[in-house]
């Protein structure tokens, strides 16, 4: 259960997303630079990296949740159930990949959504090596946006790959967009939205569809950014509004609770991070130029206990 909302201002736009999780789990930043061994390789050995990219991981490990690379290509992965979603062996003719790794490999070799989408048709995930054996592949969606302020869904769909353009800016879980985009039509007059009453009229839950519903009535009202630092601090505010507080939402299955881990958000300009924990209201940064070494991986971990600054 995890929302993503992309949010434009004049010279480019910035993509957030908030990490929603069945049970508590360690996560850090990661850099890895370039010709860094950035996914896995069906037909043996290892796909190398083209561009130097950040984001955030679980445990420490290289396959990142959401990230973006120096030329200011973003992407976030969701959750995404379904049946029959991916091949079950690799293709000899293609560039093989499971979907675990599916997101580094974008980040670290293409420049921009273009550069994707040209090249999207020789990317095939598989569930299985070309040696038969089964590899890690989570059930993944994915939502990519650059400097241009293009904004895609990626999402498997019978062994392909499909693409879907995304005016409205935001990704949450199944069902698949377009069922996504007809319950909003089907709500909204988007040539209209001021004759909806937001305040009384907005879905309520925390459903994946209610929570299309409210990023993106609530993204779409909000005033428009003059800078990045304000679409940032408007970017906030809304994902703040659809993270699943500790505690409401029992999950039964990990005896857990699912809950907003912590949010993230990405400047496609300046082309940083930007992280907050669920405990620490204060939002850290990371620049490729804060990074000392770019030449080897690196990983750094921020405060998760509660914090404040003296206003002296």
């Amino acid at each position: 259960m995890c929302t993503g909302i992309k949010m434009d201002y004049p010279e480019s736009c910035v993509l957030g997303r908030t990490m929603d999780i069945e049970a508590p789990v360690d996560y850090n930043v990661i850099y890895q630079p370039r010709n860094y061994p950035c996914a896995d390789n069906l037909l043996g050995g290892k796909h190398l990296s083209r561009y130097q990219i950040m984001g955030v991981g679980f445990r420490n490990q290289d396959p990142l949740k959401d990230g973006i690379n120096e030329h200011g290509l973003i992407g976030v992965t969701n959750d995404f159930g379904g049946f029959n979603l991916f091949a079950s062996q690799a293709d000899p003719d293609k560039t093989n990949l499971s979907s675990y790794h599916f997101m580094n490999y974008v980040l670290a070799n293409f420049r921009s959504v273009e550069e994707l989408l040209e090249a999207l048709p020789q990317l095939h995930l598989s569930s299985h090596d070309s040696q038969g054996n089964k590899v890690i592949a989570p059930d993944f969606h994915f939502m990519f946006a650059d400097s241009s302020q293009r904004c895609v869904v990626i999402e498997p769909y019978q062994q392909t790959l499909k693409v879907y353009a995304n005016p409205y800016n935001v990704m949450t879980n199944s069902p698949k967009f377009p069922s996504h985009e007809k319950y909003l039509l089907d709500l909204f007059d988007l040539q209209n939205l001021d004759d909806f009453n937001g305040a009384k009229a907005l879905p309520g839950g925390y459903d994946p569809k209610s929570r299309f519903v409210k990023a993106f009535y609530q993204s779409q009202n909000s005033l428009v950014p003059e800078d990045s630092q304000t679409a940032l601090g408007y970017l906030f505010r809304v994902l703040s509004a659809v993270a699943l507080p500790q505690g409401f939402i029992k999950n039964q299955k990990f005896h857990s609770i699912t809950f907003t881990q912590y949010i993230s958000a990405y400047d496609g300009q300046d082309k940083s991070l930007y992280i907050q924990a669920v405990d620490n209201p204060i939002v850290y940064r990371l620049a490729f130029e804060d990074i000392d070494d770019l030449t080897k991986r690196q990983s750094f971990y921020l405060e998760e206990n509660f914090m404040s600054q003296n206003l002296n």
